[in-house]
C-alpha cells in the first residue's frame, strides 16, 4: 500500500472525525431549516431550502459510510458482504452529492438567468432526485455485478486495479460538475451585474451590498465544492498512475471528502463572513479571468452604463425612495387624475390565409393614419417582413414611428406550418425617444399550442405577446391563433385551453411571479383568430345577419348604399363609436346569441372581466369564412342568397355532388323481392354526412378583447369596432377596434428628468428602467416615492368553493410593472435565498400612527415584496393576517396581487386589489380601512369572490435611522 500501519490508523481516525463533523453539520442545517419553517408558519419549505435539505440528507448518509473507514474490510474481507455494501453505498451517495450540487446550480440558473418563478421550480425536484440518485445507483449496480468493488486504501469502494474505472464511473462526473458550476457562477454573476447596471446602482448602496453578498456566497460554494473533490481526485490519480499510496495525499483526501456536510454548515452558519474570508473571496472575484469574463459580458450590453451623475438617481435606494418624516402638510395631496391626457390606440387582427402581400388589398383602406399607438396582429402570414415594411412605410417610416415585434411559427408548409403568428407595435418616434414609451424585458412571450412534439408543442397554433409601458400605464398585447374545428369535430375545449394558457403561461414581466398576465398589467388586449364559432346552420346565421344589417342600414345610415365603408370610417382618429337604435342592437344580439365566445364568457369560463369594444358585442357581419376576391362581395349584406354565395358554407359540396350524381347514374336492377329502400337511404345518409362534415358556419372567429384593472377601467374608452370589407385577399376579413385612454404624460419611465444634460440623455436612452417624472427637479421627483404598510386579514370566500382547500395566502405588493425597485428586489431575494448578508435589504425605521392617533416606530426590510402566510392565520378575529411594507409610486398605480394555494402549492385562485380610489386619503396622512370584494380566478376563468379587511397607511422614514449603515442586516 505504501503506508505504515500507524499511518493507516491515523487516516482512519481522521476519517471518523471528519465524518462525525459532517454529520453534525448537516444535522444542524436540517434542524435550522425545520425550525425556520415552524417559526414562519409556512406549510412547506421554500424551493431553495428543500434543495439544501436534500443535500444535507445525502451528506449524512455518505458520511456514515465514510466514517466506517476500513472496518467493513477488516470484518469480512474484500469480498465480504459488509465491504461490498459499503462500497455500493459510497458510490451511490457520494456521487449523488456531486449530482445534487449541479442540480442546485441548475435551479439557480433557472431562477436568476432564465427568470423562472422560484416556487414553480419546485416541480423539478422530483426530476433532480431521479437523476441524482438514479444514475449513481445504476453505476453502482454495474460495479457490484462486475465485481469491481473492494478495499480502496481508505474504505471499500472501486478497487485500485481497475484501470481508469474510478475516473469514468466517478471523477469524470466531478469534473463535469466543476465546469457546469463555474459556468453557472459566471452567468449568474453577469445577470446580477446586468440588473445593477440597468438600475444604475451605486457600489455603496444597500443593493450593492446584497450583490456583494450573493457574489461572496457563490464564491464560497464554488471553492468548497472544488476543494472537497480536488484532493480526492489527486489521491486517486496518484494511486492509479503510480500504483502506490502517498500518505500526504491520502490525508488530504480523507480530511476533505467526508467533511462536505460540515463545510456546508460553516457557509450557512456565517463563518465565511469574517474579514479574512471576505478578503479572499473579493480577491478571487477580482482576479483577471473572472473579472475579464464578467466585465466583457457587460461591456457588450447596450443597457450597461457607468456610474456617474445618473447613478445618483437610484443611489441608496432605501432612504432616497422614502419620504422623510415632515408631516402631511409639506407633502402635497395625491391627485389620481392629475395631468391626465388622452391618447389614441388602434388594434387590428387579420388572418392572411397564407396569401402573398399583393393579393390582400390596399393597406390604406385597412389602417387609418394618425394614431399614437398601433397594435397589429396577423395569423397564417407568409409575407411577414414585407407586410411590416409596407405598414411602416405607410405610417411614415422610422422618422414617424418605431416598430416593436414578436412572432412564432414558420413559413415551412412542408412541416405542417401555415405561416407566422405575429404582433407588431408601432409607437410614435417622439414618445420612444423621450422615454414615454419603452419596451421592458419579458420572460416568456410565446405560447405554443400546435402539434405535440413530446418535449414541446409546435408553434403552428398558439399566441405571442408584447408588453410595454406608456407614460404611467403598463400594457400587454397578445395575438393568437387558437384551435380550429377539424373534420367535423368541434374543438371548443381546445380553444378554451388555448385561451387559459395564453393568460397563464405567458410571462410579460421581467420575472415570473406565477400570476396571470392580465392581472399584472393595467391594460391587456387579446386579439386574433380565436376560432370561436356560431352554433347554428349557415342559413340561419346569414339570415339573422341580413336582418341586423338591414335594420342598421335603414335606421342608422339612412338606407345609404355602401354603409359598411362608412362604418369602417368611424375608425378614423377622433371619431366616436356608433350608437345604433335599439331594434338594430337587438338584432345583432340575436346573431351573437349563437356565438361560442359570448356563451363561454357569459358563464365566466374564460376571459372573465374582459370586454369587447363597440358596446361589448360585434355589430358587424361574420369575418369568416369568406370566398376570396370579388366572389366574396356581399354588397350591403341584406340579400341572403348573395350572402350564401359569398361565404363558403361547405367545403365538401363538390364531393357530395359527385356522389349524388354517381348514385343517380347507377343502372336500376330488376326487383328480385329485395327492398331497395335501405340502399337508397344509405346513399342519402352518406351524402348528408359528407355535407355535414364539410359544413362551415359563418362565424366571428376574429375578435378583439381587452381587460383593465378595476380602478383603471375609467381610464380607457373603447370606440369603434368594425369589419374591414376592403381587404378581400383572404377567407378572413380584418377586424379592427379603436380606443382612447388616459395617461399622465409627465411620467416617462424610460426617459430622463428635465434637468439632465444632453450627454446624460444620450447615455440614459440606452437604459429604460428608471422611473422618473419630468415635472421638476430630482428632489421633487424623489418626493413622490412613498412607503406603504399593507395589512390584510379576515379573508372569507363569499362566492364559490375555491377556498375550501386553501392552506396558504400569497401576496405580491406592488406589481412588477409598478415597482420602481423591481430589478433590485431580485438581487436581495437571491441574497436571502442563499443566506447572504444584506438579505431583505436595508432595515429602515418608520414613523407611523395607529387608528387611535398614537404614534409609534416600526421597522421593515424594504426589499421584500412577496409574503406567504398560512391560510388559517388570515381568518377570524384572532388571525394575524398578512402584513407588508413596501415602496411604491402612487402615480404609477398601486395594486396588490393575492393568490390562494393548496397544501401542495397548487393555485386555487388569484386576484388583484386596487388601491387607486384610496390613495388620496392615504397620502393625506389617514389610515385607510376598507373591505374589497376580489374576483378570484385562474387563467381567465372566474372561480368565485373573496373578501378581506385591508388597512393601508403611509409610513415616513426616520432619517436618523435611515442613514445609518449599521442597519444593514
Amino acid at each position: 500500500m505504501g503506508i505504515t500501519t500507524e499511518e493507516q490508523n491515523t487516516v482512519q481516525v481522521i476519517a471518523t472525525t471528519t465524518s462525525l463533523m459532517s454529520i453534525c453539520g448537516s444535522t444542524a442545517i436540517i434542524v435550522t431549516l425545520l425550525r425556520r419553517k415552524k417559526q414562519s408558519g409556512l406549510l412547506r419549505l421554500s424551493t431553495t431550502d428543500r434543495l439544501v435539505l436534500v443535500m444535507s440528507i445525502l451528506d449524512i448518509v455518505a458520511s456514515c459510510f465514510f466514517g466506517l473507514g476500513e472496518l467493513p474490510y477488516v470484518a469480512g474481507g474484500n469480498d465480504g458482504g459488509f465491504c461490498q455494501f459499503q462500497g455500493f453505498m459510497i458510490q451511490i451517495f457520494s456521487l449523488s452529492t456531486v449530482f445534487w450540487n449541479s442540480c442546485m446550480a441548475h435551479n439557480l440558473y433557472n431562477w436568476v438567468v432564465l427568470k423562472k418563478d422560484l416556487a414553480s421550480l419546485s416541480s423539478n425536484l422530483k426530476y433532480y432526485v431521479a437523476v441524482s440518485v438514479g444514475v449513481p445507483f445504476c453505476l453502482a449496480v454495474g460495479l457490484i455485478a462486475g465485481r469491481k468493488l473492494g478495499f480502496a486504501s481508505l474504505w471499500c469502494w472501486i478497487e485500485g486495479n481497475t484501470g481508469s474505472l474510478r475516473f469514468t464511473c466517478f471523477y469524470m462526473f466531478v469534473v463535469m460538475a466543476w465546469i457546469y458550476n463555474l459556468f453557472v457562477f459566471l452567468r449568474v454573476s453577469y445577470a446580477i451585474r446586468h440588473r445593477m447596471k440597468k438600475g444604475s446602482i451605486s457600489e455603496n448602496s444597500a443593493i450593492a451590498i446584497a450583490q456583494n453578498a450573493v457574489r461572496r456566497k457563490m464564491t464560497q460554494y464554488l471553492l468548497i465544492f472544488f476543494v472537497i473533490w480536488f484532493f480526492g481526485l489527486l489521491n486517486r490519480t496518484i494511486q492509479d498512475l503510480s500504483g502506490t499510496t502517498v500518505f500526504w495525499a491520502l490525508v488530504l483526501h480523507v480530511l476533505f471528502v467526508p467533511m462536505q456536510g460540515f463545510l456546508n454548515a460553516v457557509v450557512y452558519g456565517g463563518l465565511f463572513e469574517t474579514k479574512v474570508f471576505l478578503d479572499i473571496s473579493e480577491y478571487i472575484y477580482k482576479s483577471p479571468p473572472i473579472a475579464f469574463v464578467s466585465n466583457r459580458c457587460c461591456s457588450k450590453d447596450s443597457r450597461c452604463f457607468k456610474n456617474g451623475p445618473l447613478a445618483s438617481l437610484l443611489q441608496n435606494a432605501a432612504p432616497s425612495f422614502t419620504r422623510s418624516f415632515e408631516g402631511p402638510q409639506s407633502r402635497g395631496a395625491y391627485n389620481a387624475r392629475a395631468k391626465k391626457v388622452s391618447k389614441s390606440l388602434f388594434v387590428s387582427t387579420y388572418n392572411l390565409a397564407e396569401k402573398p402581400l399583393g393579393d390582400l388589398g390596399d393597406i390604406s383602406r385597412w389602417i387609418p393614419a394618425g394614431y399614437d399607438l398601433y397594435a397589429i396582429g396577423v395569423q397564417e402570414c407568409m409575407c411577414l417582413n414585407e407586410l411590416r415594411d409596407e405598414l411602416w412605410k405607410y405610417l411614415g417610416g422610422h422618422q414617424a414611428y418605431r416598430m416593436f415585434i414578436a412572432e412564432i411559427g414558420s413559413t415551412n408548409t412542408a412541416l405542417g406550418f401555415h405561416g407566422m403568428i405575429a404582433v407588431t407595435i408601432f409607437a410614435r418616434a417622439a414618445d420612444v425617444d423621450s422615454g414615454a414609451f419603452f419596451m421592458p424585458e419579458s420572460n416568456a412571450t410565446e405560447i405554443k399550442k400546435g402539434a405535440d412534439l413530446i418535449v414541446t408543442k409546435a408553434p403552428n397554433k398558439g399566441a405571442v405577446g408584447l408588453p410595454f409601458i406608456y407614460h404611467d400605464t403598463s400594457m400587454a398585447f397578445f395575438t393568437g391563433h387558437f384551435a380550429a374545428n377539424s373534420k367535423g369535430r368541434n374543438r371548443l375545449k381546445n380553444r378554451l385551453d388555448d385561451s387559459r394558457d395564453t393568460l397563464t403561461k405567458a410571462v410579460l414581466t421581467a420575472d415570473d411571479i406565477s400570476f396571470d398576465a392580465h392581472l399584472t398589467h393595467h391594460f391587456v388586449f387579446v386579439f386574433g383568430d380565436l376560432n370561436f364559432r356560431c352554433g347554428s346552420s349557415p342559413e340561419n346565421v346569414l339570415s339573422l345577419v341580413s336582418k341586423a344589417c338591414k335594420l342598421e342600414r335603414d335606421t342608422y345610415w339612412g338606407a345609404a348604399q355602401g354603409w359598411t365603408k362608412k362604418a369602417y370610417a368611424l375608425l378614423d382618429v377622433g371619431k366616436e363609436c356608433k350608437r345604433i337604435p335599439k331594434a338594430a342592437a337587438d338584432a345583432w344580439a340575436s346573431v351573437l346569441s349563437l356565438d361560442e365566445l359570448q356563451m363561454v364568457m357569459g358563464h365566466n369560463e374564460i376571459f372573465s372581466n374582459f370586454d369587447e369594444p363597440g358596446g361589448g358585442l360585434p355589430q358587424f357581419p361574420p369575418s369568416f369564412r369568406r370566398k376570396m376576391g370579388d366572389e366574396g362581395a356581399c354588397g350591403d349584406y341584406v340579400d341572403v342568397p348573395q350572402l350564401l354565395n359569398a361565404f363558403t358554407t361547405n367545403v365538401s359540396e363538390k364531393k357530395a355532388n359527385k356522389d349524388e350524381k354517381k348514385a343517380k347514374d347507377a343502372p336500376e336492377e330488376e326487383p328480385v323481392g329485395v327492398d331497395l329502400a335501405p340502399r337508397s337511404t344509405t346513399v342519402k345518409e352518406s351524402i348528408e354526412a359528407k355535407l355535414k362534415l364539410g359544413e362551415r358556419i359563418p362565424s366571428y372567429t376574429d375578435r378583439i378583447l381587452f381587460h383593465a384593472l378595476p380602478d383603471k377601467k375609467c381610464d380607457i374608452t373603447p370606440l369603434a369596432y368594425e369589419l374591414c370589407d376592403e381587404m378581400t385577399g383572404s377567407d378572413h376579413r380584418p377586424v379592427s377596434g379603436s380606443f382612447k385612454f388616459l395617461v399622465n404624460d409627465m411620467i416617462r419611465r424610460g426617459g430622463v428628468a428635465a434637468d439632465t444634460t444632453e450627454d446624460d440623455d444620450a447615455e440614459m436612452s440606452e437604459s429604460r428602467t428608471l422611473y422618473q417624472s419630468t415635472d421638476g427637479t430630482r428632489g421633487k421627483n424623489q418626493g413622490t416615492k412613498c412607503t406603504f404598510r399593507f395589512h390584510a386579514d379576515k379573508f372569507q370566500a363569499v362566492e364559490g368553493d375555491f377556498a375550501e382547500k386553501a392552506e396558504e395566502v400569497v401576496v405580491v405588493f406592488p406589481l412588477p410593472t409598478e415597482d420602481p425597485l423591481v430589478e433590485e428586489r431580485r438581487v436581495h431575494a437571491l441574497a436571502k435565498a442563499i443566506g447572504g448578508a444584506g438579505a431583505g435589504g436595508r432595515k429602515v425605521a418608520f414613523q407611523a400612527k395607529r387608528a387611535s392617533g398614537v404614534e409609534y416606530v416600526e421597522t421593515a426590510h424594504l426589499m421584500n415584496n412577496e409574503r406567504k402566510v398560512a391560510w388559517k392565520k388570515c381568518q377570524g378575529v384572532q388571525g394575524e393576517g398578512i402584513k407588508m411594507i413596501s415602496e411604491c409610486r402612487p402615480e404609477l398605480g398601486v395594486h396588490a396581487l393575492i393568490k390562494l394555494n393548496d397544501k401542495n402549492g397548487n393555485c386555487l385562485g388569484q386576484g388583484v386589489v386596487s388601491f387607486g380610489d384610496y390613495m388620496r386619503k392615504v397620502t393625506d396622512g389617514e389610515t385607510c380601512t376598507f373591505r374589497p370584494q376580489i374576483d378570484m380566478g385562474m387563467g381567465g376563468k372566474k372561480l368565485g369572490v373573496m373578501e378581506c379587511s385591508i388597512d393601508l397607511v403611509e409610513l415616513w422614514a426616520m432619517s436618523s435611522l435611515t442613514n445609518s449603515a449599521d442597519n444593514i442586516v
